[in-house]
């Protein structure tokens, strides 16, 4: 992890290191032209609310934008294929600067931009894709009730758990540093895999017959399994292929226009493979798995 300290950046020191840490505000008005999301094709904590913002056709109210793939000890950039249009910097610490030049905190995707006060008001995905599923709603082109009323607080606590047991669980088990540590991690990943796997074959969806929140912060960690946490993380106690309503799953979401359209799986292997020197020091991409969707 790398961070910025009173504005100056350290790209080897911990955000556990920091005595405090900055924090943003998300407008408390949904207005049209006024937001860009700044992610990254790679990361699928970022991946969530621009899955969000596709599905439910909030890309007329908001632009978007990726980091480019390769990160390097400077952190994200953005390059000729991944410029930053809106306000031409070459990093993401760049920006982090721009919104305020004191910052002590880290320096992550997904950025939600305020063009009208020019400066960051959010950097944490998982209240960003509850906004952006709620408050933003009434300006949805395509107004799926991600979060309905009677389900908010069952999908609340879904997320949380995703979150601790999958999504970050998988990060666990690739950067584990010792035996003990990879072992621990892939029991609790796996177990929830399987926790999951019998969820879906009683529904078709984690909370019912339609699309939640909760399955936009499940299928970004799917979808980057089996050409990455496989074989760059080493999460491969079993193949996910094997999970069968699990699997079958992912293939119905990614079958939605809207939601495959988020998906960008050569720009994913390029940034994990190359940039992860720590597990991966030569920066080889590998030329498969050939991925069947």
């Amino acid at each position: 992890m790398a961070v910025l300290e009173k504005g100056i950046w350290y790209p080897n020191k911990d955000v556990h290191e920091l005595a405090e840490e900055d924090s943003f505000h998300l407008p408390e008005v949904a207005e049209a032209d006024r937001c860009h999301l700044y992610m990254s094709y790679a990361c699928p904590f970022a991946h969530r609310p621009y899955l969000v913002i596709n599905l439910l056709g909030l890309d007329h109210v908001i632009t978007t934008s990726s980091v480019a793939a390769k990160r390097y000890e400077d952190g994200w950039l953005f390059d000729s294929e991944n410029p930053d249009e809106i306000n031409d910097t070459h990093s993401l610490v760049e920006l982090y600067q721009k919104a305020n030049s004191n910052y002590t905190g880290r320096v992550t995707v997904p950025v939600l931009w305020d063009k009208k006060k020019n400066t960051i008001v959010s950097d944490d995905s998982s209240s960003m894709a509850m906004d952006l599923a709620t408050n933003w709603l009434p300006l949805a082109k395509n107004p799926i009730e991600l979060v309905p009323d009677n389900l908010k607080g069952e999908i609340t606590s879904l997320n949380d758990w995703l979150h601790q047991h999958v999504n970050r669980k998988v990060y666990h088990v690739g950067f584990a540093t010792n035996q003990s540590s990879y072992d621990a991690a892939s029991e609790v990943l796996f177990e929830a895999l399987e926790q999951l796997n019998t969820r879906l074959g009683n529904s078709r969806y984690l909370h019912g017959e339609k699309i939640t929140l909760s399955d936009l912060f499940l299928l970004p960690t799917l979808v980057r399994f089996e050409a990455i946490y496989e074989v760059h993380f080493k999460a491969n106690k079993k193949q996910l292929k094997s999970f069968e309503h699990l699997y079958k799953y992912m293939l119905d979401l990614v079958a939605i226009p809207k939601i495959r359209e988020t998906i960008d799986l050569e720009y994913m292997k390029v940034h994990y493979y190359f940039s992860h020197k720590h597990i991966n020091p030569y920066g080889i991409v590998p030329s498969g798995p050939e991925i069947s969707w």
